[in-house]
């Protein structure tokens, strides 16, 4: 299992629009061969501040996504809010269940 962490920042006039648009994105990547799990979380001290964790079958998996019509389907509701291209990286569980 390969963990996906994405750091998404929203535009200041638009934090609603961005925290509506994961919550209607989050079954279009739920459909994606691959997918595990995700929980996206919002920040409480900076609240236009997303974190998205998205658990893949592989780095493999979340890569065939990308390349996938899928890939504009799940930025769609969403991506026009964001104040900037997201900052993704991928992590191995190294300790824990």
């Amino acid at each position: 299992m390969v963990v996906e962490i994405a750091l998404l920042l929203a535009k200041p006039e638009a934090v609603e629009q961005l925290r509506e648009g994961l919550r209607a994105a989050r079954p279009v990547i739920a459909s994606a061969p691959g997918y595990l799990s995700s929980v996206f979380h919002q920040g409480i001290e900076e609240p236009t501040s997303f974190i998205l964790r998205i658990e893949w079958e592989s780095l493999e998996a979340h890569l065939r996504f990308r390349e996938t019509p899928l890939l504009a389907e799940w930025r769609r509701p969403f991506f026009d809010f964001l104040a900037g291209p997201p900052k993704v990286t991928h992590y191995q569980t190294i300790v824990g269940p």
